[in-house]
């Protein structure tokens, strides 16, 4: 399935890098991104991988980060909302598209 990142989902990952660069965490940033990609080419084989919730969207953690890809399925796309860290409030990402 083709995957799209809505341009929230994009300054939700740019914000993120960011700050693990102003850190000084420059290999961590390195891990954020290579994560990311990692966890969207598996999202492609298996869109269904996240777990089910509420606004019609799925979750899915990704693996060693305190992050969650926030995304929805359409007939053939998968639209990546959200990069959320867990520490955010909830669903602050419903409103997205």
């Amino acid at each position: 399935m083709r995957i799209e990142l809505s341009d929230e989902a994009q300054a939700d990952a740019d914000a993120a890098i960011d700050w693990y660069i102003q850190q000084g965490a420059l290999m961590a940033a390195d891990d954020f991104i290579e994560e990311i990609d990692r966890t969207l080419q598996l999202l492609s084989r298996f869109p269904e991988l996240g777990m089910p919730g509420r606004h019609d969207a799925r979750a899915l953690i990704l693996h060693r980060l305190p992050y969650s890809l926030i995304y929805r399925l359409h007939l053939r796309v998968i639209r990546v909302i959200a990069i959320a860290h867990h520490s955010r409030r909830p669903g602050y990402w419903a409103g997205r598209r």
